[in-house]
Formats: structure tokens, C-alpha cells, sequence
């Protein structure tokens, strides 16, 4: 089968498009036949050494395809332990995968995935977003922040978001009520009203996000961005674990996500479309069509 390859740490010099076995299934396993995968920020930074990793590797967390036993459509999520994603054929643990509905494309599948549940579980299980509360939602514009507004403002919650002023109507288009303009403002000057923020940025804007939050407030984030500790003793402070259930997909799937796809490659094309995400001025999100 094909499958794009690292075969060191680095740029997109260390990616290669490969002919390899396809691989062995287990027991609990479900072999998939890939229509679409989405390249995530976990994708490349895991390229560059976040994780040291046997070599070489398929990468990859998510992708949607045909289970190659039941004929079934599918979505399943990757683990760190095996190959990923990238390739015309990925294995994925029984308890990962998920029934896609019948109102869902492969591509839509796929970019749900990953960024959907880093989405969903930080504001809906770790914060507990409610009805009247205001979040403040960091990146609105990218694949999370895009699906973490439109579960906030599904919650009932009043949603502010920070983007540039380019992404502007494309966050208000996706249920925002307020945009903060990061070049030109600063989110703090809002005062401490939130309660809730939600980081995907990490370094100085983490510190930073909870002067903005109300005594008893949370700031939920995604652990695979390195953060400035917070001094405030009176919010809480969670960074995010990401774990994929069926329960977990199919919400995320019956949602009914408006789906922004801003790009997609085929899959020889794996290292444009990483470094296109490593931009980090992604609307949406970025696909790989492989079938």
C-alpha cells in the first residue's frame, strides 16, 4: 500500500510517499480502508520530534473510510502506539471507531475527528459550558476553534472569539457573538468576565488568559501546546485530555457541524498540506483524499 513516511525528525524533507505491506490485524482491531484523513497540528509538530517515535512512521490521528470486514462506513481514531492515518489503509482499535451517518462524507468524517473531540471535551466535559456563561475561545478560525464555537453557542452560551481581522465574518458565520481582533487588540482589556476560556495557542497568551477570567472561573487547554504557568489562585486551570470513544464520535458526528474544509491534497502531497497547517492561518481544516 502506499503510505506517506517520516524517516527522521525535520521539515518536510524527512517525509517520503512509500510502498509497504499493509498492515497485520489484531484481535479488536478494525482494518480500514481510507476514503480521507485530516492533517491536524499534532501532525507535524510529532514530525519535528514532539514525540520520539520508532522510525519510520506513518502518521496521522484520524481517517474515514470502508471497514474491510463489515463494509461498513467508518471513523477511526489513531493511537501513538502503531502507524497512522496518512496511508491507503490504517488499522484502528475497535473501541476508537465509529459508524459514520449517512449524512456525512468521508472528508466530513475525517475532519471532525480529532479536532472535534479536542473541541468537545475541554468546553463540554472538563469546563461544563452552560446556558448564560460567557467563554472566550482562542483561534476561533482554525479546525478546534471553529467546531468549539459552534458548541458553545449550541450550549447557549455568549461566545467571543480571538482571530484576524480576515476571519472576522467566517467566525461570526459560525455562531461567535464578539471577535477580538489579535493584531490590533488585546483580549485582556475585556477585563476578568469570562468563565471559561479556552486556549489553543499555549505559550504567554495561557498566563495571560486568566487575567481574564472571573474568581471560580476555568481555563481548559489542549496539552500539545507549551503554556507559561498561571499564578491566579482563585480559577481553575485544566488542560485537556484527548481520548476518542464511539459514544464520543457519534455525538460529535449526529452534531450537525457546519464543516469547513479550507484545503485538500492528495495523498502524495502529504508534506504541502503539513506545512500549510505548520502556517498556523488555517480556516477550517485541511484534507487528504486518498480514495
Amino acid at each position: 500500500m502506499k503510505a506517506v513516511r517520516i524517516h527522521d525528525y525535520g521539515g518536510p524533507e524527512v517525509m517520503r510517499l512509500d510502498d509497504i505491506p499493509g498492515p497485520a490485524m489484531g484481535e479488536g482491531d478494525v482494518l480500514v480502508k481510507l476514503a480521507a484523513a485530516s492533517v491536524n497540528s499534532i501532525d507535524w509538530k510529532m514530525r519535528q520530534g514532539l514525540m520520539k517515535l520508532p522510525l519510520p512512521r506513518v502518521l496521522g490521528r484520524d481517517g474515514a473510510g470502508i471497514d474491510t470486514a463489515s463494509g461498513k462506513r467508518v471513523l477511526g481514531i489513531g493511537n501513538f502506539g502503531r502507524d497512522g492515518s496518512h496511508a491507503e489503509y490504517a488499522l484502528f482499535a475497535k473501541e476508537l471507531c465509529a459508524e459514520i451517518p449517512s449524512q456525512l462524507s468521508f472528508e466530513q468524517a475525517a475532519a471532525i475527528g480529532i479536532a472535534g473531540l479536542s473541541a468537545w471535551i475541554p468546553l463540554v466535559e472538563d469546563a461544563g459550558l452552560d446556558a448564560g456563561q460567557r467563554v472566550l475561545i482562542h483561534a476561533g478560525a482554525g479546525g478546534v476553534g471553529g467546531f468549539a464555537i459552534q458548541i458553545a453557542r449550541k450550549r447557549g452560551a455568549e461566545v467571543w472569539t480571538t482571530c484576524s481581522a480576515g476571519n472576522a465574518h467566517f467566525c461570526l458565520g459560525l455562531g461567535a457573538n464578539r471577535v477580538i481582533d489579535y493584531a490590533r487588540e488585546d483580549f485582556t482589556s475585556a477585563g476578568a468576565i469570562f468563565d471559561v476560556v479556552f486556549d489553543i495557542v499555549g505559550g504567554t497568551v495561557h498566563r495571560r488568559s486568566a487575567e481574564v477570567l472571573k474568581p471560580g472561573g476555568i481555563l481548559v487547554s489542549l496539552q500539545a501546546s507549551a503554556v507559561e504557568p498561571v499564578s491566579r489562585e482563585d480559577v481553575r486551570v485544566k488542560p485537556a485530555e484527548i481520548r476518542a470513544t464511539p459514544e464520543r464520535l457519534k455525538a460529535l458526528m449526529d452534531f450537525g457541524f457546519q464543516v469547513p474544509i479550507q484545503a485538500r491534497f492528495p495523498l502524495e502531497r502529504a508534506a504541502e498540506a503539513y506545512e500549510l497547517s505548520r502556517g498556523g492561518h488555517v480556516r477550517g481544516k485541511i484534507i487528504l483524499q486518498i480514495s
